[in-house]
């Protein structure tokens, strides 16, 4: 079957693209337009009509292999086990050798309980590309389940060596350990993991704090988590631990059984195959992470991170709504959930799940700063210092990590017109984080547009220029302190280059307009005037550059 880069396919492809909607009804078209209409729905991110699309062509060609393989993955990756169910033993009676319709089935017989017939197909994967991962791992969790802690480590063992699973392995070899009761070689395994990784994550921290909490060893999980918090100091995940284990609570093992610890694998090879970009493989893998444990809640996380990836909004939204209100990640679900709908324009609405979070947890300032940026971008400033002003009454003593605070609300103020609160936040920011080229690069432009402090704005742009040498923004603040001061021919050097790396941007033409005048080259400040009025500068602007146009700068300029 073609698949649609031919002339006729492609123009039947343009009819599809016409007329594909996620609610569609693909039996009214014909098996080839419905193969068409399918892979522009996959391309499109709308798996489930494209999955349904798949079907239709299928219903006309039961053993075409790719039409097969094709249906299987989007069926798969969209959570429709019982459908993709059906598909995979089609699969395996046309190509018996095929990895993802074996990891299926495995994953149904386990559900089931049927753990012989899980073995059997586990035992029949390929042993090259991702089947050659996935399935030593889940044989191992298979020998857990039936009592053979040592054969679960024989199982594993082909993953040892394998270059870039490092971690996977000693993770896993950790973890079986510990349910098979052997605390002293988990340990060990559990030390080596976190030695490969370097900087570890989030999974692996916890998983580690975890078992060091319940084995008599709360100093190393408190050591643990203290790292991981200096460098992610907003992970309420990690410092909810953090709290347990300094209060002397017993950890509950993340584990419950056998069956947790293969969803745990195949949420590990997501996470792994979502960060390589194989996005579509990775939705298969953590959606028979949930079969297996529903309740698995950093796996609902990781759906809706590859969602929000694929710019899925909708679905990304309802997987972080799934999350319960009650665990450590319900917090960062709220905030993923504020900026789909800010993606989706629903502005009010993001507002509001952000204030709810807000009250939810009234000595956090996060869901206020990202309320604030939120307003800001849309510029409804007023509202956006209010925000502002209520997160920094909750965060005390300004330290560096909040410089973005008080550079973006000190934005907000200079466009209220409240320049002594600005010019004091930008000030704070920059002392905060000093030498910030962007911070420098505001202040120092509003400094010159206000005629204020010009040698100080030059020397500042100077070193943000040395900075951000390829910054159009700054480039043009430098050029533009030069007109300031009259320095016309070092404010063409700066504002010419500054026009090459923001050629479409109409202040900066307009900028360059202004100085080719300045020093006598007035055909081509027109040029540059007409084409700033081109580029749909400010409103209150046009009339300016018109002026300019027909009458050109005074002889003896008022803006100096």
């Amino acid at each position: 079957m073609s698949d649609g880069r031919s002339p006729g396919g492609l123009v039947l492809l343009a009819a599809a693209q016409s007329s594909v909607r996620s609610d569609a009804d693909p039996s009214t078209g014909s098996p080839f337009g419905s193969y068409l209409a399918g892979l522009y729905a996959g391309r499109s991110r709308d798996l489930s009509a494209a999955a349904d699309f798949m079907l239709h062509a299928l219903s006309y060609d039961p053993n075409n292999l790719q039409l097969l393989n094709r249906s299987l993955l989007l069926l798969a990756g969209d959570g429709r086990y019982e459908s993709a169910t059906e598909i995979a033993r089609r699969i395996e009676a046309v190509s018996p050798s095929n990895g993802l319709a074996a990891l299926v089935l495995a994953i149904e017989a386990v559900k089931r309980g049927d753990i012989a017939e899980a073995e059997s197909r586990l035992a029949g994967m390929p042993e090259q590309g991702l089947s050659g991962i996935a399935g030593p791992v889940l044989q191992g969790w298979i020998r857990v389940m039936e009592g053979d802690g040592a054969g679960a480590l024989a199982k594993l063992s082909p993953l040892q060596n394998k270059n870039g699973f490092g971690v996977f392995y000693s993770l896993h070899a950790a973890l079986m350990n510990d349910s098979s009761g052997d605390a002293d070689k988990a340990r060990t395994e559990f030390e080596q993991a976190l030695e490969v990784a370097g900087q570890p994550s989030l999974r692996l921290v916890w998983l580690a704090g975890n078992f060091f909490e319940r084995n008599g060893d709360r100093a190393r999980a408190i050591e643990l988590y203290e790292a991981f918090l200096g460098a992610n100091p907003e992970s309420s995940v990690i410092g909810g631990a953090l709290t347990r284990a300094q209060s002397g609570r017993q950890a509950q093992s993340v584990l419950s059984d056998a069956t947790h610890g293969m969803a745990e694998a195949l949420f590990n090879l997501a996470s792994l195959l979502s960060q390589e970009g194989a996005e579509d493989v990775a939705l298969v893998h953590v959606h028979l992470a949930l079969r297996l444990n529903p309740n698995f809640t950093i796996a609902r996380v990781l759906l809706g991170e590859i969602l929000q990836g694929q710019e899925r909004s909708a679905e990304a939204i309802a997987a972080y709504r799934n999350i319960p209100s009650d665990t450590a990640f319900s917090w960062m679900a709220g905030l993923r959930i504020a900026e789909e709908l800010e993606r989706l324009e629903k502005i009010d609405d993001a507002a509001a799940e952000l204030e709810a979070l807000a009250a939810a947890e009234p000595k956090r300032a996060e869901s206020l700063i990202r309320l604030g940026n939120l307003l800001r971008n849309k510029e409804r400033f007023a509202e956006a210092v209010s925000a502002y002003d209520r997160a920094v009454a909750r965060i005390g003593k300004p330290t560096r990590r909040y410089w973005t605070l008080y550079y973006f609300r000190g934005i907000a103020l200079e466009r209220l017109s409240e320049w002594a609160r600005a010019e004091s936040d930008l000030l704070t920011a920059l002392e905060l984080e000093p030498e910030q080229p962007f911070v420098m690069n505001y202040l120092a432009y509003s400094w010159i547009e206000k005629k204020l402090n010009l040698d100080k704005a030059k020397g500042m742009l100077v070193r943000a220029v040395e900075l951000r040498p390829d910054d159009g923004f700054i480039v043009d603040s430098l050029g533009w302190v030069y007109y300031r001061l009259g320095e016309y021919n070092l404010g063409v050097k700066y504002l010419e280059r500054a026009v090459e790396l923001r050629p479409q941007d109409p202040v900066i033409n307009d900028h360059l307009g202004d100085v080719y005048w300045r020093v006598g080259r007035k055909q081509e400040a027109r040029f540059q005037w007409r084409r700033a009025l081109s580029l749909k500068p400010e409103a209150e602007e046009v009339s300016k550059i018109e002026s300019k146009i027909n009458k050109g700068l005074s002889d003896q300029p008022k803006d100096i």
